[in-house]
């Protein structure tokens, strides 16, 4: 196991990491990254993602996530994230498990406010654990249509240097497009620096059983690099709809293993009907 996760990956995984053989110049964004995108995410997920959706609802919410990899006999947990929101107002922490008897650790805060369609939102980020560092995010939504949601981020304001590692300022635009009733969903996004593309995310959702006490959502995410090349996939479902749980799975272009497994649970209330957003 302590080879795969010790191996450089390099572009748009699906888990959206970077590991290399240097305990020192380890660096994993939140794992929220590899499955959510940052048009369609509006609970506190979003300080990881997208901050502008904090404040896409007035809502409460707490979420949990355990990150395992290389899931089975020789599976160790590798990041575990807390977080809550109110009313746009966010508090997180990631927890980093890397080989050599590294930890990591990143606690961030971040705001939004909305007005009818429009939202955006900041978040601040600081590293600890082998290092001493901090960044920004900053981040849009605008529902175009009551279909379609457009938005993006500016991520990793400052560069900051990460254990040996500088996060470079990153674009990421995303559009989702709502279907068939708000029961699916399709998402694209892009990732950019000022050296050129780094690669795309294409994902599916759909909730099934949606009238039911416990409805059922199911999400497929392709990642791929600049030239449209298979970088990976996640596979995911999920059950519950204020209190929802769900598991995620990431595995390599060529769907050999599973790289590592998320079970998440979002607990989320609103204060207020929301203001004319598709969700």
């Amino acid at each position: 196991m302590g080879g795969r996760w010790t191996r450089r990956t390099v572009g748009l995984s699906a888990s959206l990491c970077v590991f290399t053989t240097s305990a020192e110049t380890q660096v994993v964004p939140n794992r929220a990254t590899s499955y959510l995108h940052p048009t369609e995410v509006s609970d506190a997920r979003a300080l990881w993602v997208n901050p502008a959706g904090l404040g896409r609802y007035e809502e409460a919410s707490l979420n949990l996530d355990l990150t395992v990899g290389d899931p089975g006999a020789s599976g160790r947990l590798r990041q575990l994230t807390i977080g809550l929101n109110s009313r746009g107002l966010s508090l997180g922490y990631q927890r980093d498990v890397f080989d050599g008897g590294v930890r990591g650790s990143t606690y961030r805060i971040g705001f939004a406010a909305g007005h009818e369609r429009l939202a955006v939102g900041a978040a601040a980020a600081l590293y600890r654990g082998g290092t001493s560092s901090s960044g920004w995010d900053l981040g849009i939504v605008y529902d175009w249509t009551p279909a379609l949601t457009v938005g993006g981020v500016i991520e990793n304001i400052g560069q900051p240097r990460v254990r040996g590692s500088t996060l470079r300022i990153t674009y990421v635009p995303s559009a989702t497009l709502q279907l068939g009733r708000q029961r699916a969903a399709l998402s694209a996004l892009g990732r950019l620096t000022s050296g050129g593309v780094l690669g795309y995310a294409f994902a599916v959702r759909a909730v099934v059983r949606q009238r039911a006490s416990l409805p059922l959502g199911l999400l497929a995410r392709l990642d791929t690099d600049r030239s449209l090349g298979r970088a990976g996939f996640a596979f995911g479902f999920s059950l519950g709809g204020a209190d929802v749980g769900g598991l995620v799975a990431t595995t390599p272009a060529d769907l050999s293993a599973v790289d590592a497994l998320s079970l998440y649970g979002v607990s989320t209330r609103h204060f207020s009907p929301s203001r004319s957003r598709s969700r």
